[in-house]
């Protein structure tokens, strides 16, 4: 689609358009591209679906949403008000024929069929968060799976919709898995639902595969793995001392995003007006984040004070430098002023990142000392190394004090899990 692609700098002028998304594909583009990066693709502005939005005859419309029928009303609604006069409609993943023939049907009737200029699926219902994790961007899956009184339909519809977005994952890696996967459950079904998905891609005629530049030798083939989350549940009630845990559990992490409270407020960043907060961004451009990560808190304590003192070292020595007139000609205050205007973006870069941390540090010791999370975090450690003592784990519960009703319900967990695995495992 020409609308949705960068400029090349060849072209002669730079094709200006509004994108338009909804509240899915914003997670998708977010983590990805910030507003200065659209403006360098010729977004001049990003609007959402279902906002009261002003027509902009001259400028092309890229539609980035969701195949839902919401969807398709919308922009058969804007089609019809003239609000653009070329629109690019793009769906994260693939429109069902019947809402295809839907929106084709109101355009006709709306007589705005001329306004749209392309409908294509991207195949992109997933946030790329890291080089190496994605989200399927369902937060509510393992619920909608696992609850006792669920339908078999919403069962079906969840297995399709994480079927349709690993397709895209793959698709986007160029890649065709050999895909295992423990029988019975919910992996089995997203294997199966997954592996038919991929065969009608791979047999599709007319060069409209979506693999069609994928390795075809088995040895080039990767594996995928899919587990069931009940396969290892600890790994999601447990307490962790990692940096990147512990800002994902205190601070509400989302999409590589964390919002604080700039002057009070709890750890979440509830408290005050909006006015009162900030966000930080945290991904792999950000060279502390990355080194970090994993680090214990105390640890990332440290390493804040450090990167603080060889800031401000270095910050001293370049205003040293300055003031030194070691040559009356001049030729050294002014080698000096250069190198020092040459040195400072990328000393208020690192004192920008600094700052960053040291917020975000101050705000997860807040709320480890609130919550007394340090003696969580022991105590389910000692589980494994030393057994459950459930005189102990009782004294924590009843701790007014010690934690939140979340906190000792997630200890709780933790005891009866690793009691019974340590019983299965003596048993045999």
């Amino acid at each position: 689609d020409s609308a949705s692609s960068a400029p090349s700098s060849s072209a002669p002028q730079t094709t200006y358009k509004l994108l338009v998304l909804d509240a899915r594909t914003t997670s998708v583009v977010s983590p990805l591209l910030s507003m200065n990066d659209l403006r360098r693709c010729g977004v001049t502005l990003a609007l959402t679906l279902d906002a009261d939005r002003q027509p902009v005859p001259d400028a092309p419309a890229v539609y980035f949403v969701e195949p839902t029928r919401h969807s398709i009303e919308r922009i058969a609604k804007d089609a019809a008000a003239g609000l653009y006069d070329e629109m690019h409609l793009n769906f994260c993943a693939p429109l069902p024929r019947a809402l295809l023939e839907e929106l084709a049907a109101a355009l006709v009737k709306a007589d705005a069929v001329d306004r749209v200029a392309g409908c294509f699926d991207q195949y992109l219902s997933f946030a790329a968060l890291e080089p190496t994790c994605f989200s399927l961007l369902d937060a509510d899956a393992y619920v909608r799976l696992n609850e006792p009184g669920a339908a078999d339909e919403d069962v079906e519809a969840v297995v399709a919709g994480v079927a349709d977005a690993l397709v895209g994952v793959l698709a986007t890696a160029g890649v065709v898995p050999l895909i295992r996967a423990p029988p019975g459950g919910a992996a089995e079904m997203v294997a199966r639902e997954l592996d038919a998905r991929l065969r009608d891609h791979l047999s599709a005629r007319g060069g409209k595969s979506l693999f069609a530049d994928a390795p075809s030798a088995a040895l080039s083939q990767p594996l995928l793995a899919i587990f069931d989350r009940n396969a290892e549940p600890a790994v999601a009630v447990q307490h962790f001392w990692a940096y990147k845990p512990l800002v994902h559990d205190l601070l509400g992490l989302s999409l590589n995003k964390v919002t604080l409270a700039a002057e009070g407020g709890d750890a979440q960043g509830q408290a005050g007006g909006k006015q009162g907060k900030k966000s930080y961004q945290l991904d792999t451009q950000d060279a502390f984040w990355v080194a970090n990560e994993a680090s214990p808190f105390p640890k990332v304590a440290e390493e804040v004070e450090a990167a603080l003192g060889k800031y401000k070292a270095d910050v001293a020595a370049v205003n040293k430098s300055e003031s030194d007139p070691t040559d009356v000609s001049g030729k050294s205050a002014t080698t000096h002023l250069t190198s020092a205007l040459n040195s400072l973006p990328e000393l208020q870069e690192r004192k920008r990142v600094i700052d960053k941390h040291t917020n975000i540090a101050t705000a997860l010791l807040g709320a480890i000392k609130g919550r007394s999370l340090d003696a969580f975090c022991s105590a389910e450690e000692e589980m494994y190394t030393k057994g459950v003592d459930f005189k102990a784990v009782g004294a924590m519960l009843g701790a007014a004090s010690r934690g939140s009703r979340g906190d000792k319900t997630r200890l709780a967990i933790m005891a009866m899990l690793v009691a019974e695995n340590m019983s299965a495992h003596d048993a045999a």
